[in-house]
């Protein structure tokens, strides 16, 4: 409470202050502190959500070359992982970045998975280290009949790389760096 008695200036200013709210220095300096954290939130909150968007993708290419083994194996059948409209490493890019398909079909063309289109992993480009646009897998031992990667970049810089062994049929993740919580390649 103020006191009530002598005319003391300072303590007059303290009162009206306290009576009526916050004085408008008061709220310049809170604002202004406020401006300052939500700014140096952004760039990291946005570092975050590309993180986020990377590793989905990564996931759903791996987990999609999985799924393609266990299907050969469990139908009985030879699996192709068909590239369509992904360019080869070493190429320049000849297609848009993001109009790629990558299916999982069975011989005579029945998906088992769920087609992964490029427009859904803006902004993020794919390209191949296999020979050929489509890889099939041995329906007895689920192996490919064909080793290489997928490369996942953005902005001509490599983020991360699945691998696909034919030898073991092992799929592993890994960055250049060991970057993104990925191993280093």
């Amino acid at each position: 409470m103020c006191r009530k008695g002598k005319d003391n200036q300072p303590e007059r200013l303290h009162c009206a202050a306290s009576e009526f709210g916050m004085t408008l220095l008061e709220i310049v300096v809170v604002l202004l502190f406020i401006v300052f954290v939500v700014s140096a939130a952004v760039p990291s909150f946005s570092e975050i959500m590309a993180k986020q968007r990377l590793h989905r993708l990564v996931s759903e290419l791996e987990w999609l070359l999985v799924q393609a083994k266990s299907e050969a194996v469990t139908q009985g059948e030879v699996v192709q992982v068909l590239f369509r409209h992904v360019p080869r490493f070493s190429e320049t890019h000849a297609f848009s970045p993001q109009d790629w398909q990558i299916a999982a079909v069975l011989a005579e063309g029945t998906p088992v998975t769920k087609v992964l289109l490029g427009h859904e992993s803006v902004p993020f480009q794919l390209s191949r280290s296999f020979s050929s646009e489509a890889v099939s897998f041995d329906p007895l031992t689920g192996r490919p009949h064909s080793a290489g990667s997928l490369y996942v970049s953005r902005d001509q810089a490599v983020l991360a790389r699945i691998t696909f062994s034919n030898v073991t049929g092992r799929i592993y993740v890994c960055s250049p760096q060991g970057e993104y919580g990925y191993a280093a390649c």
